[in-house]
């Protein structure tokens, strides 16, 4: 074998060395993923519960012994990719701290790899316009400010002060009964005059989007809260978020 064939053979191995080395290092910090495409639609609702569940999904479901991990790494992951897949579950039976794990990493997904900023949130809820928030906007704005105070009280705390537990009248319907407005979310919204940060906006984005992966829909916050519940004396009829209609 001449000296040619010999340097030939050293190149191409280092070669293929290098791109191992370089592989298992870039795969040992993070999942490797999609880089997000961003147009005007990017910071929509949908798009980010579709980003979610995918990059939740590639975590519980990734291969990490193939990934060249140390054993101190590769156990850390390990138990946190089993954390996770507890709290996926769990959550789905309504335990309020799996919850609160699966909230707390969808924040870190959106903040730091999706790119959600003080400039585009309001994309997928419009907070810095009144006019264009929706009643559900609104309601879940004033509970999150509320569970600063009161924690799972936020709600009885909201219908003791305003007197939402009154009867009403509703058009079409021949008796009074218990029930929520739109009308009486958008007269309590004005009258909170809250303020929100960016943490406090992208928590209820947050909410939002676990209520629509995980959680009972419209109805998610409120079931966790100290009341009398979604059923039987209940001040909701319905899934459908502030319907104006009744229950007995």
């Amino acid at each position: 074998m001449n000296i040619a064939n010999i340097a030939l053979i050293f190149v191409v191995v280092v070669t293929a060395v290098a791109a191992v080395v370089y592989m298992a290092r870039k795969n040992k910090n993070e999942i490797v993923e999609d880089q997000v495409e961003v147009d005007d639609k990017t910071y929509n609702l949908d798009k980010m519960v579709k980003f979610v569940k995918t990059r939740l999904d590639e975590i519980t479901k990734i291969n990490l012994y193939d990934i060249g991990l140390s054993e101190e790494e590769l156990k850390r992951r390990r138990a946190k990719k089993y954390e996770l897949k507890k709290a996926l579950k769990g959550c789905t039976y309504g335990d309020v701290n799996d919850k609160k794990y699966v909230k707390e990493l969808i924040y870190d997904l959106l903040a730091k790899e999706y790119g959600v900023d003080e400039t585009n949130i309001s994309k997928a809820i419009p907070f810095d316009t009144p006019s264009l928030l929706t009643p559900q906007d609104k309601f879940e704005i004033i509970i999150h400010e509320y569970k600063k105070t009161f924690g799972y009280e936020s709600l009885n705390e909201l219908i003791k002060k305003y007197k939402l537990d009154d009867f009403k009248y509703i058009e079409g319907e021949s008796k009074p009964c218990y029930v929520i407005t739109n009308e009486e979310i958008a007269d309590i919204y004005d009258a909170e005059q809250l303020h929100l940060d960016f943490t406090d906006k992208l928590e209820v984005v947050v909410q939002r989007i676990y209520q629509k992966y995980k959680g009972f829909s419209s109805i998610d916050e409120i079931r966790d809260m100290n009341i009398d519940g979604v059923s039987g004396r209940s001040i909701w009829s319905s899934r459908k978020f502030l319907k104006p209609s009744c229950t007995n």
